[in-house]
């Protein structure tokens, strides 16, 4: 596998990034990303089963963030990043649709990753503009995502690193509302600016690999494919929903809500959204109906996305995944995967090399 600029930026021996996924996400499967050679992502409420800023103590979800990377630092000497995510959860969005006030926990998060001297941040959800220089005068490489060319040039003009570029078959929920594919949005992106890009999404093994570098991509990130790991922190059977999802098992709702474009396994629960959608539910009785209908039925008090990751209800939870779900056949470990995509996409590329039939693994 070639070194592209990407990997000279982050310090890592391959262009392979682990996305932030909130919950799911360990200090083991962080650990292990980075040991392979790719780059693992802190993420916000790592380690609980509850959104940490439900109490609204910022100061309590700064020392978890704490916590978590000094536990990453045990299991890892190599380069890890940090999720930054700027605008607030649903149940945020709530509070904005209601015009009440909303405390961010972001400002005690990015002191608490100076302080640790976390070398990356992976910004989310916000403009380039607001943390960049902060970041950059401590010393923090930053990656920032998003769906569009416009979303490009701001974070170039802003001054960020890498691009990450998410197309609609994105899983969870992508910033912006854009609904272009991301084989017909890379190349764009590519072309728009001189920084370096990674894809942000639709990537399950080597082969898409390989055709995210024929689009002018530098890298990679992967989320669903290391919710697919032994190291995740999804219920067993969540992750079996993963392995068993075909082409058409996820479903893209959210347009609404102020949240982003999200994309999960398709169930009930979207089914029931996207009807109260089409009649013309407003933001408000749509987050609403996310967050206030759900009755956790383990009386644990878990939320849809919650109960989805850690109970596996997948008739009614919030069971986020990337289309790309449908290419996962298999749980193996996180370190694996990355060692697997790396000899995968050298298999590919001689066989390209030497026979332009359709490639298979």
């Amino acid at each position: 596998m070639r070194r592209t600029r990407v990997c000279d930026i982050l310090g890592v021996k391959y262009p392979i990034i682990q996305s932030p996924m909130n919950y799911p996400v360990t200090p083991q499967l962080v650990a292990a990303v980075s040991n392979a050679g790719g780059l693992g992502i802190v993420s916000g409420n790592m380690m609980v089963d509850k959104a940490l800023e439900r109490d609204g103590d910022p100061q309590k979800v700064a020392e978890h963030t704490r916590a978590m990377i000094r536990q990453v630092r045990k299991l890892t000497n190599k380069p890890f990043g940090i999720n930054l995510g700027i605008k607030g959860s649903q149940a945020r969005m709530k509070q904005i649709w209601k015009g009440e006030q909303v405390e961010l926990s972001i400002e005690e998060r990015l002191r608490v990753a100076i302080e640790e001297k976390v070398p990356i941040a992976y910004v989310s959800t916000g403009g380039p503009e607001i943390l960049t220089e902060a970041l950059h005068k401590a010393g923090m490489k930053v990656i920032h995502i998003g769906t569009t060319v416009r979303h490009a040039r701001k974070a170039e003009e802003a001054g960020v690193d890498i691009f990450a570029c998410a197309g609609y078959e994105a899983g969870g929920h992508s910033p912006g509302k854009s609904e272009t594919p991301l084989f017909v949005l890379l190349p764009q992106v590519v072309d728009a600016v001189k920084l370096p890009v990674v894809s942000g999404c639709g990537v399950g093994d080597a082969r898409g690999m390989v055709a995210a570098f024929a689009l002018g991509a530098e890298g990679i990130c992967m989320g669903t494919r290391f919710l697919a790991t032994h190291e995740s922190r999804l219920h067993p059977k969540a992750k079996q929903a993963i392995v068993e999802a075909d082409d058409t098992g996820t479903v893209a709702w959210g347009r609404r809500i102020g949240t982003g474009l999200g994309r999960t396994l398709k169930n009930r629960f979207t089914q029931k959204y996207l009807e109260m959608e089409l009649s013309g539910a407003s933001g408000l009785e749509l987050v609403q109906f996310v967050e206030e209908s759900y009755q956790d039925p383990t009386g644990r008090g878990l939320q849809r996305r919650e109960s989805a990751y850690f109970n596996a209800d997948l008739e009614w939870g919030e069971m986020y995944m990337g289309a790309v779900a449908g290419l996962i056949r298999e749980i193996k470990g996180a370190g694996d995967v990355v060692r697997d995509m790396v000899a995968d996409f050298d298999k590919v590329m001689a066989r390209l090399n030497r026979d332009p039939l359709p490639t298979r693994l």
